[in-house]
């Protein structure tokens, strides 16, 4: 499973981790353990008298065994790490690569009060005031790796609570160091500052103007966290999706003065958070980006998984890079003023996640699809994570679709040539095209592979339910010379992606000419 399981809280001594981590838990319904007494247990003597005895390499072998140790357990946990072990290199791998890291962050002068004389802490060396900052600068940069900054600043409680607050429903994409957190929760809008990376002193928000309201509100809180804002307002669409488009946002990237510890965030729809995410990925090879989908499609869909990229006249997508995004904030809030088109067309990819994977999804759209249609926040909220936490388990498992992440692509091999076909005039949206897509393959799956028919028919019922069971007037001939053209064409033809049954997804599969003819003859109005 990919949702949040485990939370390790790092910051200086003094920064209250120790205080914080099982209040944290509580309000989570999780395990706690602090680094710190796993040590003192381990080695049957105080941290200092460790360090006098055996030496500080022998105290960090301890930490490291005993953080190997807590990242074993099988249950939901929140570590309090000791303050150095951060910085070490073996500690700070596993740290990325197994749990949200969040840095508690407070003024030197709090941590100096709260210290007193540092007794019982041999690193502090008695004094406080003057190493604390000695530490900061030595460990600047492995805090700067943080996926969360929190101020530490208020009392344990308040921090355990904002920290709860942002990361509970949370969904992990395990990616080692490339890692990032989705979070999934209303108001998260006003969180976009504690993904920020902590040295990044400009943010260049690329908004669609659509999105006015939420843009000001989100430039706001990332000005009053000590950030400038370089706000760069598009109009969200396919037709953003060009070359031209991203040559002058990069342009304005430069001219603003964005440099390579600072921050894109992008905050739209779909194209909005391709255009974006390229657009970081190639000013100065590569700065952080955030996105913020504004749609459902986007929230459940492209907004992970890290590809980005532009349209070519042959074709979707065909220029791009994968660039994972730092972090995923997706607001349910947002999407109370989103026309019902776009609305529903998203239920093509929730059901594409149904019949690839499913993890009850197919229970979760049988019990609330009336309440989901009308926008019930608890359904939908849930029906969101549940997708979050599908794509986030492919792509984890092969991060640049060079084997099963191609089974995200069910639907999307008609689709994508049917936006093609259109000239992405707004005739047909993403999901609507997908939608047509996987009746399409659906067709194929029970005539080549024997899915249930059954099965083909409950996820067309749904599509219908949802609005999405028009067929678009394309002629197929020119379905299929852009099929021929997609990106995912191998050699002599294109590969399909189709059902053995649900939940049993095979890609790379030939299919006859003859029998692709058939399918959208039956899917496409003549």
């Amino acid at each position: 499973m990919s949702a949040l399981r485990r939370i390790a809280l790092v910051g200086l001594p003094g920064s209250g981790k120790s205080a914080v981590a099982p209040l944290l838990a509580a309000r989570l319904g999780w395990a706690s353990v602090d680094i710190d007494d796993e040590v003192v247990a381990d080695a049957g003597k105080p941290i200092e008298q460790v360090v006098v005895d055996d030496g500080e390499q022998a105290f960090r072998d301890l930490e490291q065994a005993a953080l190997e140790r807590a990242m074993r357990r099988s249950d939901s946990i929140v570590i309090a790490c000791g303050g150095g072990l951060i910085a070490q290199e073996a500690a700070r791998r596993l740290l990325h690569d197994m749990s949200c890291v969040v840095w508690l962050d407070a003024p030197d002068a709090l941590l100096v009060e709260r210290l007193g004389n540092g007794a019982g802490r041999p690193l502090l060396r008695g004094n406080p005031a003057e190493r604390i900052p000695q530490l900061r600068a030595m460990r600047q940069p492995a805090h700067d790796s943080a996926h969360l900054t929190v101020s530490a600043a208020a009392e344990p409680g308040e921090v355990a609570g904002r920290v709860a607050a942002a990361l509970k429903g949370a969904v992990r994409v395990p990616l080692g160091t490339r890692g990032y957190t989705i979070e999934i929760s209303p108001g998260a809008l006003d969180d976009v500052p504690l993904h920020l990376p902590p040295a990044a002193t400009r943010v260049a928000l690329i908004a669609d103007r659509a999105a006015g309201g939420p843009a000001r509100r989100l430039a706001g809180a990332v000005q009053r966290s000590g950030r400038e804002v370089t706000a760069l307002p598009v109009n969200g669409g396919e037709r953003l999706k060009t070359w031209g488009a991203a040559g002058r946002l990069l342009g304005r990237l430069s001219d603003a003065g964005v440099r390579r510890h600072d921050c894109v965030v992008a905050l739209g729809g779909g194209s909005v958070g391709d255009v974006a995410g390229f657009v970081a990925a190639t000013h100065l090879r590569g700065v952080a980006w955030i996105n913020v989908p504004t749609t459902l499609l986007a929230m459940v869909d492209s907004a992970i998984g890290g590809k980005t990229g532009v349209n070519l006249a042959r074709g979707k997508n065909l220029a791009g890079a994968v660039w994972q995004p730092r972090a995923v904030v997706c607001d349910p809030e947002l999407l109370g003023t989103l026309p019902d088109r776009p609305y529903r067309s998203a239920f093509a990819e929730i059901v594409k996640y149904s019949m690839i994977r499913d993890r009850g999804l197919a229970a979760l759209l049988d019990a609330h699809l009336p309440e989901l249609l009308e926008r019930d926040a608890g359904p939908l909220a849930a029906v969101v994570r549940q997708s979050c936490v599908i794509k986030a388990e492919i792509v984890a498992a092969d991060e640049r679709e060079s084997g099963e992440r191609a089974i995200l692509n069910y639907g999307h091999t008609v689709g994508h040539a049917l936006e093609a076909a259109t000239a992405y005039d707004g005739a047909l949206n993403h999901g609507e095209a997908v939608a047509v897509g996987m009746r399409a393959a659906g067709i194929l799956s029970v005539e080549l592979l024997g899915c249930p028919r059954d099965q083909i028919r409950w996820q067309d019922r749904v599509l219908e339910h949802c609005g999405l069971a028009a067929s678009p007037r394309v002629d197929p001939t020119l379905v299929l010379r852009h099929m021929a053209a997609d990106k995912k064409a191998v050699g002599a033809g294109v590969r399909w992606v189709l059902l053995e049954a649900r939940g049993r997804p095979r890609f790379g599969q030939a299919v006859p000419e003859r029998a692709v003819r058939q399918a959208l003859d039956q899917v496409l109005a003549r």
